[in-house]
This record gives C-alpha cells, sequence and structure tokens, in this order.
C-alpha cells in the first residue's frame, strides 16, 4: 500500500495542474479584449478625478493582466487571480467582483475540476468579505446578482467544455476509424497480391518452362506431357483468378485463416513432386503423419513449398534432387526447402522478389522466421512457425 503513494500523490498532482489550452481564435480575441480593458481603465482613472484609490488600480490592473496569462497558461493564470482575489478580500477591494464571476467560466473550460474548485471558493470568500465588511455599501441584492452571474458563468464554461471534449472524442474515434479502415484495405491489397503473385509466379512459370520445352524438342512423349502439363498450369491459374476475382467482390473473405488454399500441405507436396518431376526433378519428403497446424501456420507453409519449388523451375535450372523436410520440435514448427542446383543457372525468366519479401513478413508477423540462402550445395529455404501462431 506505501509503494503505491507516491504515484497517487503524482497522479493526483498532475491531474491538478492539468489544462485545455484556448484556440488561436480564442487567445487573440482575449488579448485584444484585455488591451481594451487596460485602456478604458486606464481613461476611466485618468478622468475620474482621483475617484478611486491606487490600491484598487493596482488590484484591478493585476486582476485584467492574470486574465492575459490564459492565453498562455491557464492554471498559473488561475492561482494568479486566486491571490489576487485574497489580496483584493483583505484590503477592501469589490471593484472587480463581477469580472471574477464571469472569469469563472473561462477557469471552468481551461482548468482541471480540482482548480476550478479552489478558484470558486476563493471568490466566494471575496463576495462574503464584500458582504460582511462595514465600510462598503455592498448591498445583499447586488450579491444575488452577482452570484447568480457566477452560475450561469460556471454552466456555461462547463457546457462549452463538455461538446469541446465530445467533438475531439469524435475526432479522435474517426480518425481511428479511418486509419483501422485503411489498414484492412491495405491488408486486402496485400492478400489479393499475394493471391495473384501465386498464380503468375507458379502456374504461368510452368506454362513458360513447358512452352520453351515444346520448342525445343520434337520427342511426342516429352511433348505430350508439356501439353498436359501447360493445360493444368492453364486451368488451375483461371481457377485462382476465379477465386481472386470473387475476393475483389466481396464474396470470399479476406481473412488470412480463412483464404482457401488449392491443396492441403500433403497434397502439396504431391502436386510439387510431380511439377519438380515433369522438369526432371526428383523430389523426397519428409513430413509426419499425424502433424497438426493452426490454419494460418499451414497457409504459410503451403506457400513456402510453392513459391521454393517456383524458384526451382525460375532460377535452378540445372538442379536435380529437391528435400523437403518438416519437423515439430519444442513448440515450434520447422521447414527446410533445399536442392543441389549449381550457381549462376537459372531458366532466364524474370525475377521481382516479391514472395520472399511476402514470406519473410508474413513469418515475422507469426512470431517465426523464414530465410533464404545459397550455400556450397544448392539453394537452402528454412522457416521456422511457434505452434500457437
Amino acid at each position: 500500500m506505501p509503494s503505491n503513494r507516491p504515484s497517487l500523490i503524482n497522479y493526483m498532482r498532475i491531474s491538478f495542474w492539468s489544462y485545455r489550452a484556448l484556440g488561436s481564435p480564442a487567445r487573440r480575441l482575449l488579448i485584444i479584449l484585455v488591451a481594451v480593458i487596460l485602456l478604458l481603465d486606464s481613461l476611466f482613472r485618468a478622468t475620474n478625478n482621483g475617484a478611486t484609490t491606487v490600491l484598487s488600480a493596482v488590484v484591478t490592473t493585476a486582476f485584467t493582466l492574470a486574465v492575459a496569462l490564459f492565453v498562455w497558461k491557464p492554471p498559473v493564470a488561475t492561482l494568479t487571480l486566486i491571490a489576487t482575489i485574497v489580496v483584493a478580500a483583505f484590503t477592501g477591494v469589490f471593484d472587480s467582483l463581477i469580472a471574477g464571476a464571469a472569469i469563472l467560466g473561462l477557469v471552468a473550460f481551461t482548468c482541471s475540476t480540482g482548480l476550478i474548485a479552489v478558484y470558486a471558493l476563493a471568490w466566494v470568500a471575496w463576495l462574503i468579505a464584500a458582504m460582511t465588511r462595514s465600510d462598503t455599501a455592498f448591498q445583499p441584492l447586488g450579491a444575488v446578482v452577482i452570484a447568480l452571474m457566477s452560475g450561469v458563468s460556471l454552466v456555461i464554461g462547463v457546457f462549452i467544455r463538455q461538446q469541446y471534449e465530445r467533438a475531439q472524442s469524435l475526432a479522435t474515434q474517426l480518425e481511428a476509424t479511418e486509419r483501422e479502415v485503411a489498414d484492412q484495405l491495405r491488408h486486402e491489397r496485400d492478400l489479393i497480391a499475394d493471391e495473384l503473385h501465386d498464380i503468375v509466379a507458379h502456374e504461368i512459370t510452368i506454362v513458360a518452362l513447358h512452352a520453351a520445352v515444346l520448342e525445343r524438342t520434337d520427342d511426342a512423349h516429352t511433348r505430350t506431357q508439356s501439353q498436359t502439363a501447360i493445360r493444368e498450369a492453364a486451368v488451375q491459374a483461371l481457377t485462382d483468378i476465379r477465386r481472386v476475382l470473387g475476393m475483389v467482390r466481396g464474396e470470399e473473405n479476406l481473412a488470412p485463416e480463412r483464404i482457401p488454399s488449392a491443396d492441403s500441405l500433403p497434397e502439396t507436396i504431391a502436386t510439387v513432386t510431380e511439377e519438380l518431376g515433369r522438369a526432371g526433378i526428383r523430389v523426397t519428403a519428409d513430413v509426419p503423419d499425424d502433424l497438426r497446424l493452426p490454419s494460418a501456420s499451414h497457409v504459410a507453409l503451403v506457400r513456402v513449398i510453392r513459391e521454393s519449388s517456383t524458384n526451382v523451375l525460375k532460377h535452378a535450372t540445372g538442379a536435380r534432387t529437391v528435400r523437403i523436410t518438416l519437423a515439430v520440435e519444442r513448440g515450434w514448427t520447422r521447414l527446410e526447402f533445399a536442392d543441389d542446383s549449381p550457381p549462376a543457372r537459372t531458366a532466364g525468366l524474370p525475377a521481382s522478389g516479391y514472395g520472399i519479401m511476402r514470406l519473410q513478413e508474413r513469418f515475422r508477423l507469426f512470431g517465426g522466421s523464414f530465410s533464404a540462402e545459397r550455400r556450397p550445395s544448392g539453394w537452402v529455404v528454412s522457416a521456422s512457425l511457434p505452434l500457437e501462431a
């Protein structure tokens, strides 16, 4: 309990000194108003043949100048007003009682509740002092009128403050909503871009490679295999494009865990094995039979395998074997996709690096890791995800 006391005291101190700054138009208007009041007060005192005392002039001027401090620091202005009120109450100066009542609304708008209460108590004490002093001609009816004015000023200040805070709250909520909508739109665009990349990078790569095979061979069996691969890849690409169009039209949910994958993990490995086999690359896979993964992790690993197989077809034409290893250990899922391609041999197809970049972002988002590096034995893609991703 004692350890919480300093923090509570600090909070109360900070809350007491908190304030709401006036807007630029209000600050300019207040400065002009103070300047006009000082000018008129000076003219009045210069033409009244010394009817007012020097002490009254000093207190009134100090009160007016304290009001000007609201332009910069309302708490400092309020404390200065309170000090001036105390001096005025003890010295019997009551010329600024009405001004003090009007200023209560300004204090209520800018200062904390505690400081408002302190100012209100000081002003009430000033009013009581004016009514109880024997050397003043202050009438009870006048005190009632001034008290009503102070109440109206307080209500107006509190009302304006509430409306201002409500407007600020609505503006903050609107900004948060706009940011959320913008983030959602950006997220959906990224998901659609991922889907389009998978279509273009994978299926179209297969079409391009087998089209090149058709140009270079006259073997009937090889040509038949390439024609079949082109037809299947084109049909799959059209299917995926229709699915992406469904996303754009809002017919499908774009949440990452709801994006449908063309195949499950075993089916993806089987498809990759068949596609790479047609290119003369033998695939060996070591995957647990009873593997259970969260939906988002499953989709991420499928994308790694598809992207890696695409890169093998595009950039590793000298590869002869591919090894896919998937293991679960200590709460982590670890995938390795390795080939034995020699360096500096590609199929001549353009590379953007988009797929690798998006996979790195996805795995970082899930709290995992992703890397693709060239080793002496060939390219190795490593990815790991926590099972709770």
